[in-house]
């Protein structure tokens, strides 16, 4: 089994595309980049994937709120973090509407980075990466604006939009990785599951009851 420390609707249906059996245990922990420190997007993002997993992992040793999985029947645990930068600055998400509205302003006609950082822990190994793209933002009208907001789309996506959703309608160009602007780089995961062992261990399960021809 494997855990997805996430409850966000885009990352459980990114690893469901993998077609590997999880369970999803929400990391309790303060998304907040520490004050008074200065980072890169890269670290940020991996330093709180990592956080998220350490918080999952406690969660699952101790029982709290009720969860009582066995490590050993745990193939393993995927946290992640997802952040936009433009400018040298963090674009997590927009606190409300405002807030949502002053960063599709800054993306308005311009180009910006999308950083997920990845942790994965296998068999007791914390394993992270992160992934990094290159999003091009057409010039958007005040309407525009005001229309996406009301739809309530932004409120809870880091940059204040969904590429998989309404807000691909803004998106001129992009560089990478799709599936790491949306929230979790599955080509990279799969590769760590791989050279884990993880995704072998669940095909030779598959195969030994006969799901697999």
């Amino acid at each position: 089994m494997i855990i997805l420390g996430s409850s966000s609707p885009r990352r459980i249906q990114l690893l469901s595309l993998l077609g590997l059996p999880f369970e999803i245990v929400k990391p309790d922990i303060a998304e907040d980049v520490p004050d008074g420190k200065i980072y890169n997007p890269d670290v940020v993002v991996t330093e709180l994937a990592r956080q998220k997993c350490a918080a999952v992992f406690y969660k699952l040793t101790s029982g709290k709120d009720g969860y009582h999985f066995k490590l050993n029947e745990v193939d393993a645990i995927i946290t992640a973090d997802t952040i936009v930068w433009l400018d040298g600055e963090i674009f997590g998400k927009p606190s409300n509407e405002s807030e949502a509205e002053k960063m599709l302003r800054r993306l308005s006609g311009n180009w910006h980075k999308v950083f997920t950082g990845v942790c994965v822990k296998i068999s007791g190994e914390e394993i992270t990466f992160f992934e990094e793209t290159e999003v091009k933002f057409r010039e958007l009208s005040n309407w525009e604006i005001s229309y996406y907001i009301s739809t309530g789309e932004p409120l809870d996506k880091a940059g204040a939009y969904g590429i998989q959703g309404l807000g691909s309608v803004f998106v001129e160009r992009i560089i990478g990785d799709y599936t790491n602007v949306v929230g979790l780089p599955i080509p990279k995961l799969w590769q760590v599951l791989l050279d884990g062992g993880v995704i072998q261990k669940y095909a030779t399960r598959k195969w030994s009851q006969g799901k697999i021809t």
